[in-house]
């Protein structure tokens, strides 16, 4: 389902009477979506890693999850350099790495 607030009000009350465990699953779903509709879609791409990322602060990753969004940030990444955002490609960059496996190199 699709909503649609008719005031950023009522949408920040909303946001802050959800539970943190629905505040994270959300943005793992909003991130989710956006990401499969992004393409090659620089701005859309960027909106659905900052999602996901918010996702990454507090949730419990798959190592496929793991993957997908380090992956996903290493594209970010691309995208903000090509933007000269070089103080946010930075930022992706260094999520993509956290959410790596410690040995990645061989694994990964």
């Amino acid at each position: 389902p699709m909503y649609q607030f008719t005031h950023d009000i009522v949408q920040q009350t909303i946001y802050e009477l959800t539970s943190p465990n629905d505040k994270t699953l959300l943005h793992k779903t909003i991130g989710n979506n956006l990401l499969k509709s992004a393409a090659n879609n620089p701005t859309l791409h960027l909106l659905a890693v900052d999602q996901i990322n918010i996702f990454c602060k507090d949730g419990n990753l798959s190592h496929e999850e793991s993957e997908q969004y380090a992956h996903a940030n290493a594209t970010a990444a691309k995208f903000a350099i090509g933007s000269s955002s070089f103080e946010q490609a930075r930022s992706y960059i260094n999520i993509g790495m956290r959410l790596l496996e410690a040995r990645h190199w061989e694994t990964q």
